[in-house]
C-alpha cells in the first residue's frame, strides 16, 4: 500500500532543503557582487535544513511500514538491506560521481589543490573519495555535501537489518534500547554536529527522529490511530512554528536541538498523515495546507530571518500561526457549511483537489533525485546568472543584489524550475529503471513469495 500523503511530504522534505539552500546561494553571489540586501528567499526558509529531520522520521516510519508482513529471519534480513542499499547506492554514485568530474576538471588531478584539501580536510584524495562513495564516516562532507545524510540513512538500514533478525514482537524493545544508548552516548560527549567517526555517527542524536519515524509506524501497524485530522493541523501549525521562530544556526541547533524542534513536530506529523491515508480522510490535508501557506506568506512579508532579533521573531511567530491557525478553522466552517447546504458542490471541490495531491506525489517520487541533483543544478544555475549579469543591459535581470526584486524572482523561479525539472529527468531516466532492475534482481535472489507485499 502507498501512503499517498507520506509521499508527499517527502517532496516537501526536499522542498525544503533545496529552497534553504537556494537562500545561501543567493547570498553567496550577493556579496561575491559587492553588493548587500537580504535575499528574497529568506524568512523560514533559513531553516529548511529540517526537511532533512522530517526525512529521517519518515525514513523510520517506512521501514516499519514496509516490514509489518515479511517476517523475520536471515533471509528476510538480506531482502530488506539489499532492496535499501540498491535504492540509495546506484542514484548516490550517478550524482557523486557528477561532482567528482567536475571537481577533477575545475581543480586538477593531484588533490592538492586549496579547493581539494578544503574538500578532503586535508585527507588522501582516494581515501576520500572511497569513503565519500561508500557512505562512511570521515573527517569531511561527502564529495557531494548533501550525502552527509546518506551515511546516517545507511546506518540506520544496518541496524534496522539487524533488528530483523529477531521477533518482530521485540521491535518496541530493540527501539528503545537503541535510543537509550543514544541518549546516553550523546549525554557523555561521543557525539558531534557532524558525524566524523563511527561512533559519533553511532549515538547522534538524530538517530532519535529515526526511531521516532519507527514507531510512529509501530503505532500505525497496531491501528493505534487516534484524531488523525486535528493532529495533521496541530502538526503542521508546530512545524511551522519551529522553522519561524528559530534564528541563526547554532552547533546545539544542528545537534540536540533540531531533534526537539523539528523532530517531533515531524514525528506527529507523519504518523497523522499516515492515519489520514488509511481512514481514507485527505480532505483534512486542505485545511493543513490552507493554515500552512497562510503562515508561511504572513511571515516571509515581515522580512525577518536569522540575524533579526529573538523577541522580533517570538511576536511574529506568534501573529502569523494564529492567523494560520483561524485560517485552518474557516476552511473547515465553509466545508461544513456546504457538506450542509451543498454536500454536490463540496464532493466536486474535494474531486478538483485531487490533482494537486497528485502533483505533490510527483514530487515525492523524484525527491531523492532533486535532493542529490539541487545543489548541482542550483550553482550552474547561479554561474550562468553570474556571467550574464556581468552585462550592464542584463543586471537587473541577472546581477543578484541589484536594486529592485526581478534579479532575485528571476533566480528563484528558473533555479527551482531547473532543479525540479532535473529531477523529473534523472527520476524518469536513470532512478526508476535501476529500480526496477534492481526489482527484478531482488525477487529472484530471495524468491519472494507472490502474496507477500513488496516494499516501495
Amino acid at each position: 500500500m502507498k501512503l499517498q500523503s507520506i509521499q508527499a511530504l517527502r517532496g516537501v522534505a526536499a522542498l525544503l532543503v533545496a529552497l534553504s539552500h537556494l537562500h545561501m546561494l543567493e547570498l553567496r553571489s550577493i556579496s561575491d557582487n559587492g553588493l548587500a540586501e537580504p535575499g528574497w528567499v529568506g524568512g523560514l526558509f533559513i531553516n529548511g535544513f529540517a526537511g532533512v529531520d522530517l526525512f529521517f522520521v519518515i525514513s523510520g516510519f517506512i521501514m516499519v511500514f514496509v516490514t509489518q508482513n515479511t517476517g523475520t529471519g536471515r533471509r528476510q534480513a538480506a531482502d530488506f538491506l539489499f532492496a535499501r542499499v540498491t535504492r540509495i547506492y546506484p542514484v548516490w554514485w550517478a550524482f557523486a560521481g557528477c561532482m567528482t568530474i567536475y571537481v577533477f576538471t575545475a581543480h586538477g588531478l593531484s588533490g592538492q589543490s586549496p579547493t581539494w584539501l578544503k574538500a578532503t580536510n586535508g585527507q588522501p584524495l582516494v581515501p576520500f573519495l572511497v569513503k565519500s562513495f561508500l557512505l562512511v564516516p570521515q573527517p569531511a562532507f561527502p564529495i557531494l555535501n548533501v550525502g552527509w545524510t546518506l551515511v546516517h540513512e545507511v546506518y540506520f538500514y544496518l541496524v534496522f537489518s539487524l533488528f530483523m533478525l529477531m521477533p518482530r514482537r521485540l521491535l518496541p524493545v530493540l527501539l528503545v534500547l537503541w535510543a537509550t544508548v543514544v541518549i546516553i552516548g550523546s549525554a557523555m560527549g561521543y557525539s558531534h554536529p557532524a558525524a566524523t567517526t563511527w561512533l559519533s555517527l553511532a549515538v547522534h542524536p538524530m538517530t532519535l527522529e529515526f526511531i521516532l519515524g519507527a514507531f510512529a509506524g509501530l503505532a500505525v501497524t497496531k491501528g493505534l490511530i487516534w484524531r488523525s485530522g486535528i493532529l495533521t493541523l496541530l502538526a503542521t501549525l508546530w512545524l511551522f512554528a519551529a522553522l519561524c521562530v528559530l534564528g541563526e544556526q547554532t552547533p546545539a541547533l544542528i545537534h540536540w536541538k533540531r531533534v526537539l524542534w523539528f523532530g517531533l513536530p515531524a514525528a506527529l506529523l507523519v504518523y497523522a498523515f499516515s492515519c489520514l491515508d488509511i481512514q481514507k480522510r485527505q480532505a483534512w490535508l486542505f485545511p493543513a495546507l490552507v493554515g500552512g501557506l497562510v503562515t508561511l506568506i504572513l511571515f516571509q512579508m515581515t522580512g525577518l530571518d536569522g540575524n533579526s532579533p529573538d523577541a522580533a521573531r517570538r511576536d511574529a511567530t506568534l501573529l502569523s500561526v494564529t492567523v494560520g491557525g483561524i485560517a485552518m478553522l474557516v476552511v473547515i466552517w465553509f466545508g461544513w457549511l456546504l457538506g450542509q447546504g451543498a454536500p454536490e458542490l463540496l464532493l466536486r471541490l474535494r474531486s478538483s483537489l485531487k490533482p494537486l495531491l497528485s502533483i505533490a506525489v510527483k514530487l515525492g517520487d523524484w525527491s531523492f533525485s532533486l535532493y542529490l541533483c539541487h545543489l548541482i543544478v542550483l550553482s550552474a544555475v547561479r554561474k550562468v546568472f553570474e556571467v550574464l549579469g556581468r552585462s550592464e543591459s542584463l543586471a537587473p535581470f541577472f546581477r543578484l543584489g541589484h536594486p529592485g526584486l526581478l534579479d532575485n524572482i528571476l533566480y528563484v523561479v528558473l533555479g527551482m524550475a531547473v532543479t525540479i525539472t532535473a529531477s523529473w529527468v534523472s527520476y524518469r531516466m536513470y532512478e526508476h529503471p535501476v529500480s526496477v532492475l534492481f526489482g527484478h534482481l531482488r525477487k529472484k535472489l530471495f524468491r519472494r513469495d507472490r502474496t507477500e507485499p513488496v516494499p516501495a
